[in-house]
């Protein structure tokens, strides 16, 4: 299919990049406020043309979905330009920076028959599709328990827009919102129970901890920050076992499964252990034998992510005629906005 981008920053190369490996998405256009750096935007990635507006690059004929990679308060004004043309938007998370404004674009794009999605690309991916799986089949009995983690340390120099209340920044609409997307696609909908934070001078959330719980007493607990580094993973706690999903928890590269009867005896030793049983202990007590059979036959699968899960999702709905995916459907992207509304005013 044939792709627009709108926007040339980094996510936005970094998408560009994700097409070139995705057999059939054609990159046609970019849109950018400057000519030279929409240009050069084109010419570094393979695009054909230049537009200055995402209105003017929706309109095109040869463009079938645009991506609109623009700061976060400039997304729903470009996702309305993109829907009023009447073509498939997938818009980089956060769909918004309200619950009300994640609304208008949802509301606008079922009126106009088109297909809409948030670019939360983790729930595509092949590793959280294989944990989620793993929760549905029961392999880890009832879930309990949902705790993950993503905090990574910026400075204000390298990432600015993270810092700035104005500008949709903010440890929740950047971190938090896969936390919350990825903890309800596990537990269904959740409710806020208690949310802690630190606030820059401006408003800005520096980092949140957040309770939630689901209709049948399961718990969430997420943490999320820009101004220090922390666990990055999650674990899914279940009553006969639990899930672990390694560092970074947006793109694990590994999802490991556990299980264990709860009903089964307590062993009391009765007397010292043979030869053989000594030896074959002394060979599972050894830390490196046990990381290698965690690896290969411990329940641990080992994956490789990107935003190429994502497209081919976005063309696979769109050519299917589907006006949403089901991976990442828009009533939970907008929940998802509502409980960081509720979040950022407690903090």
């Amino acid at each position: 299919m044939r792709w627009g981008i709108v926007g040339t920053g980094a996510i936005a190369a970094h998408f560009a990049l994700a097409l070139t490996r995705v057999p059939g998405a054609i990159r046609s256009a970019v849109a950018s406020r400057r000519e030279e750096t929409g240009a050069a935007f084109a010419r570094a990635f393979g695009f054909g043309a230049v537009a200055d507006s995402a209105a003017a690059l929706a309109a095109r004929d040869d463009v079938d979905i645009v991506y609109v990679a623009t700061p976060n308060q400039a997304h729903v004004a470009d996702c309305l330009a993109v829907i009023a043309a009447g073509k498939s938007v997938l818009c980089e998370k956060p769909l918004a920076t309200t619950a009300a404004d994640a609304r208008r674009i949802v509301d606008a794009a079922r009126a106009a028959g088109v297909f809409a999605m948030e670019g939360l690309w983790s729930l595509c991916t092949p590793a959280w599709q294989a944990a989620l799986a793993d929760v549905a089949d029961g392999r880890i009995g009832r879930l309990e328990m949902f705790q993950a983690s993503f905090a990574v340390a910026q400075a204000p120099a390298t990432m600015p827009r993270l810092f700035e209340a104005a500008a949709g920044g903010g440890a929740l609409l950047d971190r938090g919102v896969y936390l919350l997307a990825l903890a309800q696609a596990a537990l269904g909908d959740l409710t806020l129970v208690q949310a802690q934070g630190r606030k820059a001078a401006d408003g800005t959330d520096l980092d949140a901890a957040l309770l939630l719980r689901n209709a049948d007493g399961a718990h969430a607990m997420l943490d999320a920050a820009i101004d220090r580094l922390g666990a990055n993973m999650a674990v899914l706690s279940g009553s006969h076992g639990r899930i672990v999903a390694s560092e970074p928890v947006n793109a694990p590269r590994s999802i490991t499964t556990s299980r264990r009867d709860p009903a089964a005896a307590f062993h009391r030793p009765t007397g010292m252990p043979g030869l053989k049983a000594r030896l074959l202990g002394g060979v599972k007590s050894n830390r490196r034998i046990r990381q290698l059979h965690a690896a290969f036959g411990g329940g641990t699968r080992w994956f490789t992510n990107g935003l190429e899960d994502e497209i081919v999702e976005v063309e696979r709905c769109v050519a299917a005629g589907l006006r949403e995916s089901p991976l990442v459907p828009l009533e939970r992207s907008v929940r998802t906005l509502e409980l960081i509304d509720q979040a950022r005013a407690l903090l």
